[in-house]
């Protein structure tokens, strides 16, 4: 049967991504990043609960608008889902209307709730109503080793495994490798994660959550002249081709299961606001709604965390009279430092959580919500 075509959405975003599969992280568990993108300056976390019209429950990345979009996400069954627009892969000939493009969100909050594997995602894909107002990469990762790129357009989709890559990851910015060669948006992005992550590796270093975080979020190395400015000492520079810019909104980096652990072990990671002053917070499903109350939208609709970095974030990116904007890092460095301190304690509490976690093979619930009640988002 195919599924409507689904109700149009707001401009689709922009972003870096990618997915490591067991093979380069430190524990041998999956790991799918996303920068993202975009011009909804206010992100939020929501959580859905199953019901008739919901297979499973679920947290997400939204806009803090009462439209059904998800910009990423992770459900109860351990199934992971972002996405980059992809500027280069639209047919030939395709005339559809503007107004039916966009649809990414809406695909992505239907895949969670109804999505348990990779395989679920193709058939969603296919089922879905031609045109299907798409022209994105989705990255897919699942509770049973499953991971995967899709480059999508209003008709087809090209896979990706990444568990077939020979570098063992893949990454994908703003134009698909199955689409017109040069066209698109993101290649100095693509090569600056690139950089990091091949340097990372070849020293003998293995991908983590906050590994991915602090060097390829926060990271303003440039690859085109093989330049960091803050290697260089400079307390100001114009904000062009990094992977954190003024356009970024967010950041989540989940952290899947191996075959044969509960799904309540993944994690969704998530920063709100501008990644290089915004505390990344572990979101987990089995928490329901008893998630990080500044993460979630309050009277206004929006999330505390959000508003806070998003007031920070006006301190540390400027203008000059012609326009350019420029990041202070002094003042950036002042709000990380106070950023890092918290991060330290709570990633040193939550992996000690997670480890006994793990050993069970079932996340306490009741642990969870205490860590959250007593959790200090700076």
């Amino acid at each position: 049967m195919m599924i409507a075509a689904l109700a149009v959405s707001q401009p689709a975003d922009c972003c870096t991504t990618a997915i490591f599969s067991g093979k380069v992280t430190e524990d041998g568990r999956p790991i799918i990043w996303k920068n993202r993108d975009g011009s909804f300056l206010q992100n939020r976390v929501e959580y859905v609960s199953a019901n008739d019209s919901i297979k499973y429950s679920f947290v997400y990345l939204s806009n803090s608008n009462p439209s059904k979009e998800a910009w990423s996400g992770l459900n109860s069954e351990g199934f992971s889902i972002m996405n980059s627009v992809s500027y280069n892969i639209r047919q030939e000939g395709d005339n559809t209307p503007d107004i039916q493009m966009d649809r990414e969100g809406f695909v992505m909050y239907l895949a969670l709730a109804t999505c348990k594997t990779v395989q679920d995602f193709e058939n969603l894909l296919d089922n879905l109503e031609k045109p299907m107002g798409l022209e994105a990469n989705f990255g897919v990762i699942d509770a049973y080793g499953g991971a995967a790129y899709y480059e999508t357009n209003n008709y087809t989709w090209i896979k990706y495994d990444v568990n077939e890559a020979p570098e063992g990851y893949i990454i994908r910015s703003n134009y698909s490798f199955s689409g017109r060669e040069g066209e698109g948006q993101g290649y100095v992005r693509y090569d600056n994660a690139e950089k990091i992550i091949k340097d990372h590796l070849n020293s003998g270093g293995k991908i983590t959550p906050r590994f991915v975080m602090d060097n390829l979020s926060r990271n303003f190395y440039q690859s085109y002249f093989d330049f960091d400015p803050i290697d260089k000492g400079y307390n100001n520079f114009v904000d062009k081709d990094f992977i954190p810019r003024r356009s970024t909104l967010s950041t989540t980096i989940v952290q899947g299961v191996k075959p044969q652990e509960d799904a309540s072990l993944a994690v969704m990671w998530t920063s709100l606001g501008y990644p290089p002053v915004s505390q990344i917070v572990p979101v987990m499903v089995c928490a329901g709604k008893n998630l990080p109350k500044d993460m979630l939208a309050g009277k206004d609709k929006n999330s505390a965390a959000c508003t806070r970095a998003l007031q920070r974030k006006g301190e540390v990116l400027f203008k000059s009279s012609s326009g350019t904007t420029y990041v202070d890092l002094q003042e950036m460095q002042r709000y990380r430092s106070q950023i890092q301190a918290a991060e330290n304690g709570m990633f040193e509490k939550f992996s000690g959580m997670q480890e006994y976690w793990r050993e069970r093979n079932a996340a306490d619930v009741k642990q969870l919500k205490r860590f959250y009640e007593e959790l200090e988002i700076r």
